[in-house]
């Protein structure tokens, strides 16, 4: 499960994780991820949100505009300070501090919301053991990650072995390697394993398909909009439906009883 070395990056930042050059797909994956995790949120105006490894707190914010009561939390103080900046007199909360050891009391919480952070956490089990503490009895983790047994992800292997031929002198990280900030590298079984330890899970989804897969993005730039969002959308469909397949795992839990 590790990838790299188990530390934690109090000034991480978020610079390199939207490539220079964004095609497409990864504007669909991005935005989809977002509203299929907001919308799985589904919070209302008397609910106690947190948002674990916030980043910029651009989820936290639309958390607090659907009217719950929204925190965020993050270990770089460089991000918490970019967040601060982008909420503005919102009033999202902002906290520092790591997923492996919460800064709340025990069932204190309603939701917990943690999109693309689980997989940059030293000890993400740990982390998961702290959510289903400090939510309440019947409340709701929702925890979305890139799933790199992705069907995309075992394209990019099979095609690496040609395209190293071809360019011999590539080194560049791809697509199905994890990044180095990334300390696990989750695919949807280890995942709903990690889950289930301290979740009963309630819903398992996929979001996208194909993203960042061989020449992918640079086919679906060379075509009209309307055609390529439609080509999306139908692979969408499908990554819901195989989540063991999709680019974004996304599940919802409740806290196992104590």
């Amino acid at each position: 499960m590790a990838t790299g070395e188990s530390r934690f990056d109090l000034e991480w930042d978020d610079e390199e994780v939207i490539p220079e050059k964004v095609y497409p797909d990864t504007v669909f994956t991005f935005n989809r991820m977002a509203e299929v995790v907001l919308n799985m949120v589904a919070v209302d105006g008397v609910e106690r949100v947190l948002d674990i490894g916030c980043g910029r707190a651009i989820d936290a914010l639309q958390l607090a505009k659907r009217g719950g009561k929204a925190v965020g939390l993050d270990p770089s103080g460089k991000m918490l300070r970019e967040a601060k900046s982008y909420i503005g007199d919102s009033e999202v909360a902002l906290v520092r501090g790591i997923g492996e050891a919460l800064p709340f009391k025990r069932h204190c919480l309603d939701k917990i919301l943690c999109k693309g952070a689980l997989d940059h956490f030293a000890d993400p089990q740990r982390t998961l053991k702290e959510m289903s503490q400090v939510l309440r009895p019947g409340g709701e983790a929702i925890i979305a990650t890139a799933n790199f047994e992705s069907l995309s992800c075992r394209l990019g292997k099979a095609w690496y072995p040609i395209a190293k031929r071809i360019n011999k002198d590539s080194d560049e990280r791809h697509p199905w390697q994890p990044p180095l900030d990334h300390t696990c590298r989750f695919d949807c079984s280890l995942l709903i394993g990690l889950v289930e330890h301290h979740f009963e899970v309630k819903k398992t989804t996929g979001v996208s398909l194909l993203w960042t897969a061989p020449y992918w993005g640079k086919i679906l730039s060379m075509l009209p909009r309307w055609v390529s969002t439609a080509i999306l959308t139908s692979l969408d469909g499908i990554a819901r439906i195989v989540p063991s397949l999709s680019d974004v795992i996304v599940i919802k839990g409740t806290p196992r009883d104590d």
